[in-house]
């Protein structure tokens, strides 16, 4: 069942389309996670050197696609969740990570810190809703867990 207004979920491939990171803040059979991650691929797909977003739609929801380095981050949302809604969130979750992992999110350090990474993305997204959208806050909140 779809939600209203919700980020649907988030992951995180290579330019190879290997997953790093995903979560699923709906309830998806595991036919509908093959249909989105099969759709977030297609996406993906269609990035190049000079587009670095791209969007979509996958089961009447929204997708993002953002390349950033060797990672693709993709997102899909309802309601006010809209393409550029999802736009905007990704970009800070790209310099979230950047700036509580004090290094350029990589496939090698997303894995090396899969654990802090794990809590920065809860932060900003709590189960499917924008939590944090400013750096300092989301410092502030990781600071006080021990992650920063």
């Amino acid at each position: 069942m779809e939600g209203q207004g919700r980020i649907q979920c988030v992951l995180i491939a290579t330019t190879g389309s290997n997953i790093v990171y995903e979560r699923f803040y709906e309830r998806f059979t595991d036919i509908e996670k093959a249909d989105i991650r099969h759709s977030f691929q297609q996406t993906q797909s269609q990035l190049t050197q000079s587009t670095t977003e791209c969007i979509g739609r996958c089961r009447a929801a929204a997708t993002v696609a953002y390349a950033k380095g060797d990672l693709v981050y993709h997102a899909a949302g309802t309601g006010e969740y809209d393409e550029l809604a999802l736009a905007v969130i990704l970009r800070f979750l790209v310099s979230g990570l950047h700036d509580a992992l004090r290094k350029a999110p990589s496939e090698a350090v997303l894995l090396d810190n899969y654990a802090r990474v794990c809590v920065i993305i809860s932060e900003i997204i709590n189960e499917g809703v924008l939590e944090i959208a400013d750096r300092a806050t989301l410092l502030k909140a990781l600071k006080i867990k021990g992650i920063e």
